[in-house]
């Protein structure tokens, strides 16, 4: 199990609850046209594709970008540090950013209240939120951030189980 796969089933996981929430997602969104009724909010695993335009962006948005960002192992265990990025798109220049404080938000909560996620991702410690200041208007981003246990390699000693 790697940290990649760790990543890809923790959006799965978000994408499943997406689907399964739907009508409580759609009140998240400040603006009633954010979220089309045909649009859903995008969950990938690594990262959004780098674009310019206002129109692109748009596109994009809102989504749920999950990626490794780190791993530690140490004689106690292993860990992977998950970055799980949020973003919306917002032209409210007031009140844009409540979409992306509620989408944070119910995530936050889905991970905290299903850990572990996917009977095998434990969320180890705590999760860290964060909207930085600098924000790319009309985008709005921020992003959580948390541990999840890996399972930790083992040498294997074929003579203490008889040979290969």
């Amino acid at each position: 199990m790697t940290p990649l796969q760790c990543a890809e089933e923790v959006a799965a996981f978000l994408r499943k609850q997406i689907t399964a929430d739907e009508e409580n997602v759609r009140t998240l969104f400040n603006s009633a046209n954010e979220l089309g009724e045909s649009e859903t909010v995008h969950v990938i695993t690594g990262f959004l594709p780098r674009v310019t335009t206002n129109e692109k962006k748009k596109e994009l948005c809102p989504a749920i970008v999950v990626r490794p960002e780190n791993v530690t192992d140490t004689d106690g265990g292993s860990q992977v540090k998950l970055l799980i990025s949020v973003t919306t798109y917002d032209e409210d220049k007031e009140k844009g950013y409540i979409s992306l404080y509620n989408l944070l938000e119910w995530v936050r909560f889905k991970l905290l209240a299903n850990s572990p996620v996917g009977e095998r991702w434990d969320l180890s410690g705590s999760l860290e939120t964060v909207i930085p200041d600098e924000q790319p208007f009309p985008q709005w981003w921020g992003y959580l951030e948390g541990s999840f246990i890996l399972p930790q390699p083992h040498k294997i000693y074929w003579r203490n189980l008889g040979g290969r």
